[in-house]
């Protein structure tokens, strides 16, 4: 019976490590494969430039040289106050919250209780609210690998030439799919110069689905807020 029992024991240790190292190889993979694809984005980046000896491309060489301006600008405040993400965040919230009322933003409040999420809001007035909100989204996001990750590699300078380009490149793919999904957001960002630096936190967006609707509704409202802290 003895003998039973120290066989299942190791059994299951045996299972624990072989998951373990499983998830460890996972993550090593993830990494390799997402500093490969940067790299290649760098890449195809720079090959834009040959457009800049070409006389009938020239709006395309001037964009690239725009992008890379605004990159460095957002970059420069990235490491300069190390608040980007909440940044980033404060302004969408101030968005959806500048016309609301009392009421409207109590209902959200409750909705948000209901879905098990809890704010430190200790007003309902749109600046209060906005910074309740933004406070515990961007606690939360605190432990989201693809944000911290990026945000980590920036501020650092823990990238080489080609995949720091290969960043520029993916913030300006980014930037693009916001001006064309949400207008006033992206001048919002544009106005502070963080519009290139919106590919951070897209990922959190994106799985929050909080583009999805032109006019949202306080319930739908509530249910991005909870799906951003998940």
């Amino acid at each position: 019976m003895y003998e039973s029992d120290l066989i299942i024991k190791e059994m299951q240790a045996d299972k624990l490590m072989a998951l373990m190292l499983d998830k460890a190889l996972a993550g090593v993979k993830d990494q390799i494969l997402e500093s490969a694809a940067r790299m290649q984005d760098g890449a195809t980046r720079l090959s834009y430039y040959a457009s800049c000896f070409t006389d009938n491309y020239q709006d395309v060489c001037t964009k690239l040289k725009y992008e890379d301006k605004r990159f460095a600008e957002g970059l420069y405040q990235l490491i300069r106050d190390r608040r980007i993400v909440y940044d980033l965040m404060s302004e969408y919230f101030s968005q959806l919250f500048r016309h609301k009322t009392y009421e409207q933003l109590d209902f959200i409040k409750g909705q948000l209780l209901q879905l098990g999420t809890n704010i430190s809001a200790s007003s309902f007035t749109a600046e209060s609210f906005t910074l309740g909100i933004t406070s515990s989204v961007c606690l939360s996001l605190g432990f989201s690998p693809p944000v911290i990750g990026k945000v980590r590699a920036l501020s650092s300078g823990a990238v080489g030439a080609a995949g720091l380009y290969g960043y520029v490149q993916q913030a300006a793919e980014s930037a693009d799919r916001l001006k064309r999904q949400s207008p006033l957001y992206y001048h919002a960002l544009c106005l502070r110069k963080l519009d290139m630096m919106y590919f951070i936190v897209e990922p959190v967006f994106i799985k929050a689905h909080a583009f999805g609707h032109q006019h949202l509704s306080d319930s739908q409202i509530a249910n991005i807020i909870s799906n951003m802290m998940k």
